[in-house]
């Protein structure tokens, strides 16, 4: 699976029917498109399944899946803020239980240290054009994942190159907006490590530029991959 948002009117679609269904949504209103997208490939989920959130952030997808019913849950960034660990212990306060909804680890995305075949799915949003080594990062996912175990991955996009030099960086680390030519070369370094597309389909054109970050205007790109196959890890 390959998509792009394409407009304001799909966004809005996206946050009509998760408000319909009492969901939470996004502070950035762009990433309930990704929410949107996210809810559709785990409807048929076991709600047991586990589920790791590679860039956690601030936790807005985690509470998504837990929202959805989602109990196995783990969010990983190089930084937890204390921020989340507190809505964290006020969620269990709430809810008088000594069982958070998701865990939460700070370490690297590319070497996480978690068990070897042990996820459902590997979920990261808006997080590997921050500096990301991609081919680390799915090397990473594919020994996550159990075998049919599914990868969602959202990050910036648009058709042509938008160069970021000389933006701000957010988290210290640096910053990029993807563009068509680059995305096969993602799908064949996926395929490499053991990693299909859910469903075959070229890029898709872009329409609008939905969104604007330091200067830059743009829009968001989603994949979604399927571990078929054993992948024999390096020592």
């Amino acid at each position: 699976m390959i998509k792009v948002l394409q407009d304001w009117r799909e966004l809005g679609s996206c946050v009509l029917s998760l408000t319909r269904q009492g969901l939470p949504l996004h502070e950035t209103v762009q990433k309930n498109w990704d929410h949107f997208l996210l809810s559709s490939m785990v409807e048929r989920l076991d709600r047991r399944s586990p589920i790791v959130d590679l860039g956690c952030g601030r936790g807005f997808t985690l509470r998504f899946l837990s929202a959805l019913g989602f109990s196995e849950l783990l969010g990983v960034d190089f930084r937890i803020e204390w921020a989340l660990r507190a809505r964290q212990l006020a969620n269990m306060w709430r809810r008088r239980t000594l069982h958070p909804p998701y865990a939460l680890r700070a370490g690297s995305i590319l070497a996480t240290r978690l068990p070897s075949a042990h996820y459902s799915m590997a979920v990261s949003i808006s997080t590997i054009e921050h500096g990301v080594d991609l081919d680390a990062f799915l090397a990473e996912v594919s020994r996550l994942l159990k075998v049919h175990g599914r990868l969602f991955v959202t990050t910036d996009y648009w058709q042509e190159k938008i160069g970021t030099l000389g933006c701000n960086e957010a988290f210290g680390l640096p910053w990029r907006i993807f563009c068509s030519s680059e995305i096969p070369q993602l799908v064949e370094s996926a395929g490499a490590h053991g990693l299909t597309l859910i469903e075959r389909s070229d890029v898709p054109e872009c329409s609008e530029r939905t969104v604007c970050w330091e200067n830059r205007d743009y829009t968001f790109i989603a994949l979604a991959f399927e571990k078929t196959s054993l992948v024999r890890q390096s020592c």
